[in-house]
């Protein structure tokens, strides 16, 4: 367990330092506005991705071993062409987008959610290497395509540098893809009840997907509302850096979903995701800490001038980022059970909550107003989360004991020497 955990770890740990490269790249070179246009882009795809992914997406992993891929990836491709088709047709109409961006968010989310369910379709089946693998290609390849670009042209083009990193991930995936595809066959299998059960589980995990989501950036464009994307661009690096700390627990929980998927001794999931999410817990406050005693002067120096109030806006969006760390691990739980219903109730809830606030506080506020109510939806989701935890009959603990400390000392010792 430790092992597979440690390993996507490191995996996220690059991937964070990949991205940590490209923030400071905008931001020393575009300053706070260019940041700000950067991050309303890559949202805007995520978002269209999160609808692409509605049939299957991240589900695929709890389906991959109850259907045959076949007709899994088929029912896949085939809803992302629709999703997109509409989408494009939709924005247009309403003038969401000028349209060389409407473009670009359409082509870009429909290869994101393509490379998305060939990745899950292969946690599913616990090849969590060849995951990583796919993971870490798209912020490698955008890294080193904006630092080649800065080098050598002194200018950034993001939309190119996403293209390339969007292209060579979805290759990649295509490859284990087909390297991994299962040979067997199950000829018992309808079409209708592929399609049944993949909307039945994948219209409530994307549900979630975008609501959770939503709960985390509609600041954003509420603020660019109000205050331009000048502040978009602070509040999303001081958002950026301290989300970082999820790192741990979506390390913890790649292993953990997996391994929950593929398992039917639901007391055994409790008890594994109580002791995880005591490590996260724990792993979370030191990463935490540790971002918050670095001097501002640290923060304006890497960024620019643009960004001396990263540090305070941190400060407040600290507590909620802390507190769902455990909401990460523990809804990873009802994931790997299939009930996504739990994890969309509470992204809900989470949504109402940052809208409110964001409306409330934002106008008057700025920033400082959008780090308030992103707090408050984080803790209101993981209220709703541990209050689900609980009637299952789990108990509730925010730190693991000195056995447990011990254990996994132990463990790390092992490792290194086989290292």
């Amino acid at each position: 367990m430790w092992r597979s955990i440690f390993g996507n770890f490191g995996v996220r740990v690059l991937s964070a330092l990949l991205n940590f490269g490209l923030v400071i790249l905008f931001s020393q070179l575009t300053g706070a506005v260019g940041k700000g246009e950067q991050s309303l882009l890559l949202t805007s795809v995520a978002i269209i991705t999160i609808f692409d992914s509605l049939i299957g997406g991240a589900a695929l992993v709890y389906l991959s071993s109850r259907f045959t891929w076949l007709r899994l990836v088929g029912a896949s491709y085939l809803w992302i062409f629709l999703v997109s088709l509409i989408a494009s047709v939709g924005l247009y109409l309403f003038k969401v987008f000028p349209n060389g961006y409407l473009i670009n968010v359409i082509v870009l989310s429909a290869i994101s959610a393509l490379t998305s369910a060939h990745a899950s379709l292969l946690l599913g089946q616990q090849k969590i290497g060849a995951y990583n693998l796919i993971q870490i290609t798209v912020p490698l390849f955008t890294f080193l395509t904006c630092l080649f670009q800065w080098t050598t042209q002194n200018e950034l083009d993001y939309v190119l540098a996403l293209y390339i990193a969007f292209g060579f991930s979805f290759a990649l995936s295509v490859f284990y893809l087909w390297r991994f595809f299962p040979s067997t066959k199950d000829v018992q299998q309808s079409w209708q009840t592929v399609w049944r059960s993949m909307f039945a589980l994948g219209f409530f995990n994307q549900l979630a997907h975008v609501l959770q989501l939503l709960s985390f950036r509609a600041s954003y464009y509420i603020l660019e509302q109000y205050h331009g994307t000048y502040e978009v661009g602070v509040y999303s690096n001081a958002s950026s850096i301290t989300e970082s700390i999820w790192l741990i627990a979506t390390s913890i929980s790649l292993w953990q979903y997996a391994t929950i998927a593929n398992t039917q001794d639901q007391q055994y999931t409790i008890q594994i995701t109580e002791k995880l999410a005591r490590f996260g817990l724990l792993a979370a406050l030191i990463g935490v800490v540790f971002f918050l005693l670095l001097p501002a002067d640290f923060y304006r120096y890497v960024f620019g001038p643009d960004f001396g109030e990263i540090q305070q806006l941190m400060w407040v969006l600290a507590p909620g980022v802390w507190v769902f760390t455990y909401a990460l691990v523990v809804g990873h739980y009802f994931s790997g059970h299939g009930r996504y219903r739990v994890n969309a109730f509470a992204s809900g809830v989470g949504l109402v909550f940052s809208i409110l606030a964001s409306f409330a506080l934002i106008p008057s506020y700025g920033a400082f107003g959008g780090a308030i109510a992103a707090s408050i939806s984080y803790t209101a989701t993981s209220a709703v989360i541990v209050y689900c935890f609980l009637k299952d009959g789990a108990l509730f603990s925010i730190f693991p004991s000195k056995a447990e400390l011990e254990q996994l000392f132990t463990q790390i010792r092992v490792l290194w020497r086989k290292s």
